[in-house]
């Protein structure tokens, strides 16, 4: 795990930026949220597109979410948003583009079935997260069996009718939602933390490590490639201080695993 602190949100996605750069290759496999459109972030995509020093003809996008009950090339949902707001920008091939779509999310699971597999065969290179204000990550909070794959999220009829203010044609009040096990599965995972709202939830993160009731959060925390960009707002600790419980806690993880094998030895020359 590599924690980051920025000065700002500007200076936090400039650096995770850095990061994403150093994955981008032909056949590389993306996976962004709607929400990191239009930010410094893929603006700097852009460029560097226009400019020629990275291409995205060949690069796979893998959609996180999608709205339920429509036909994502014919209505405006989020495929359509972020091809028209970044992946035409970045010159990405239709081919290359994937979202999970269901006609009826009444009836879903073959559908569903179909977007396990395009996520099966192709692994993640790079998935990029946000911390919510309400410390929820992909709409949850807390893990269980239904978030930790690919499933039908519901949502209120008041977001329902902001979001058809936004421009989203949309008819129920359902979306598709990739799972936190499906962000486990990336080689590169990064998490976004912005604001002073969030610094509970990174305090939290470190302070109550053995709490039964796991987070999505402090799931991901055991990713083996992650990253967590935070602004000053949102760290409850220096950059330094926070690497340094992140090696006293791989140090304890070390040592447990140390004691647990030397407990197998044992078991086994007892038999």
């Amino acid at each position: 795990m590599k924690y980051i602190v920025c000065n700002s949100e500007t200076a936090v996605l400039n650096r995770m930026y850095d990061e994403f750069e150093k994955n981008l290759e032909d056949g590389a496999v993306i996976c962004l949220p709607e929400n990191i459109i239009n930010t410094q972030f893929t603006n700097r995509m852009i460029d560097d597109n226009k400019i020629g020093k990275y291409r995205y003809k060949h690069v796979i996008m893998l959609g996180q979410r999608e709205f339920a009950d429509i036909d994502i090339e014919e209505k405006f949902g989020l495929y359509r948003y972020a091809r028209y707001e970044l992946f035409k920008k970045l010159d990405v091939e239709t081919k290359n583009i994937y979202y999970p779509q269901t006609l009826n999310s009444n009836d879903c699971e073959e559908d569903l079935n179909t977007y396990k597999e395009v996520l099966s065969d192709n692994p993640i290179d790079v998935a990029v997260v946000f911390l919510g204000s309400d410390g929820g990550i992909l709409d949850y909070r807390f893990a269980d069996e239904v978030n930790k794959n690919l499933h039908i999220v519901e949502f209120s009829d008041e977001e329902k009718s902001q979001l058809q203010n936004a421009g989203m044609e949309i008819d129920g009040n359902k979306l598709i939602s990739i799972g936190y096990e499906n962000l486990m599965a990336a080689r590169n995972l990064f998490v976004v933390v912005l604001g002073s709202d969030k610094r509970k939830y990174i305090e939290e993160l470190f302070e109550n490590e053995d709490s039964d009731k796991k987070t999505i959060l402090s799931i991901l925390n055991d990713h083996k490639n992650l990253f967590i960009f935070t602004d000053k707002e949102a760290s409850y600790k220096s950059e330094e201080e926070v690497n340094r419980l992140i090696k006293q806690r791989q140090k304890r993880l070390e040592i447990k695993e140390r004691e647990e094998k030397l407990q197998n030895e044992e078991k086994k020359k007892d038999r």
